[in-house]
């Protein structure tokens, strides 16, 4: 820049960085809201198979942690295997009904 110039102006500098960042998703294969949700079939059947054994095995492993720390075999193994399968059967109920949604054109919450 030279003594004679003036900087630029704010806006003109927010909307050239918004242009940028537009052409550089777009080019990157970044659709807008993608957000990394699966877009095909196996995409969608992973992830609800990976939330379920998740919950499965957060819940055993907290279980038998408390039961190896508290010597209460296998009460609270139960107990927490049966909670995390739970959860996990509630992730996948979720998330299948927002697969739902977003088949039906509706929009996310």
């Amino acid at each position: 820049m030279t003594e004679g110039d003036s900087p630029p102006e704010p806006q003109d500098f927010a909307k050239r960085l918004h242009a940028l960042r537009s052409e550089v998703k777009q080019d990157g294969g970044e659709a807008p809201g993608a957000g990394g949700v699966p877009q095909t079939a196996a995409g969608w059947v992973m992830r609800l198979s990976v939330e379920l054994a998740a919950g499965l095995v957060v819940g055993g492993v907290i279980g038998w942690g408390l039961d190896y720390w508290l010597g209460t075999n296998p009460l609270l193994l139960i107990v927490f295997f049966l909670l995390g399968a739970t959860a996990g059967i509630y992730n996948v109920i979720r998330s299948a009904m927002r697969l739902n949604r977003e088949a039906e054109g509706g929009k996310d919450e």
